[in-house]
């Protein structure tokens, strides 16, 4: 006996993150599941589900987008084995192409079921191929400005320090000949006692410190200042006006915005949409995996509880 599923957390903090970690662990270990020719199983809005000890009622909504075999149809068979759960009818949709025969693909879904001994409500969902709505464009645009600010912005940790301290030394060499402090003669003045040169010298050598100080925290301030309102000049006018989002990108998205779509209209009172988790990238580029991160969060949009699901 050995586990065959895996069960991972989705990383909601990565959009306001800067630090790629915060979704490159997530995507590293979806990789690493599916090496290990493991389940995979994805819950999100973890938060919004129930107790073991409640009770609830009403649907389970299974999205059969990407035929990969039969998990998605078991899990949902196994959760009403609960009694959490047991009260929940089960619904499960197909997503057909106007070109699909719709009629036979509910029939050969209707038989699969009765082979698995599973009841369900089947439902097969034509979806329509429309224009590419100018909504699709603006999302598509603004997944790939961000892109652009993460290239922007992808300065690593020696770099960002080299450049506080080449700051702080050039001010400080600039500033090497001025001082405060002066040096007299012993004895030029016989009634000023140590006790007030020393704390004159003191005064002098910590004004000049901390105007020094100030001084260069400044200049740093100044200029990391300018590094963080690139974040916005990014997207002044005239860069918006210059980008032309990728048509790959395009048609990713107006997949994801139709399918989220039709999902949030007939799921929106499920008590829990499952569906297929689609595989990340195989590069480890940036670009695409943050394209990956954006395209589920646009899928699984309006949906309180969501359990993405991808088989071996």
């Amino acid at each position: 006996m050995k586990p065959n599923t895996v069960i991972l957390g989705w990383p909601y903090s990565w959009r306001q993150s800067d630090d790629l970690r915060t979704w490159e662990v997530f995507l590293n270990t979806v990789r690493v599941v599916s090496a290990a020719k493991m389940a995979l199983l994805v819950p999100k809005g973890i938060n919004f589900f129930p107790d073991t000890s409640v009770k609830i009622v009403g649907t389970i909504d299974v999205w059969w987008i990407v035929h990969d075999g039969g998990l998605l149809m078991l899990l949902p068979f196994l959760l009403r084995q609960h009694r959490t759960w047991k009260n929940c009818k089960l619904r499960i949709f197909t997503v057909a192409q106007m070109e699909d025969n719709s009629i036979q693909m509910k029939k050969d879904l209707k038989t699969f079921l009765y082979h698995l001994r599973i009841e369900a409500e089947v439902e097969v969902v034509e979806m329509t191929n429309n224009d590419i709505s100018a909504y699709t464009y603006e999302r598509t645009l603004m997944m790939e400005q961000r892109n652009q600010m993460l290239r922007e912005l992808r300065l690593n940790k020696k770099e960002s320090l080299g450049m506080v301290q080449a700051i702080v030394d050039q001010h400080h060499d600039t500033n090497k000949g001025v001082t405060k402090v002066r040096f007299e003669e012993p004895n030029q003045n016989p009634n000023e006692s140590r006790g007030d040169v020393e704390k004159q010298t003191k005064l002098d050598v910590g004004d000049h410190t901390e105007n020094d100080q100030t001084d260069a925290e400044k200049t740093v301030n100044e200029v990391m200042k300018d590094i963080v309102t690139n974040k916005t000049s990014i997207l002044d006018e005239d860069t918006k006006s210059s980008l032309t989002p990728d048509e790959g990108n395009v048609r990713r998205m107006h997949t994801a915005v139709k399918l989220n779509e039709v999902i949030v209209n007939k799921s929106h009172e499920a008590q829990l949409v499952i569906l297929n988790l689609p595989g990340p990238p195989k590069e480890t580029n940036i670009e695409r995996e943050s394209n990956y991160m954006e395209f589920l969060e646009v899928l699984t949009e309006g949906l309180e509880r969501v359990l993405m699901v991808r088989g071996k």
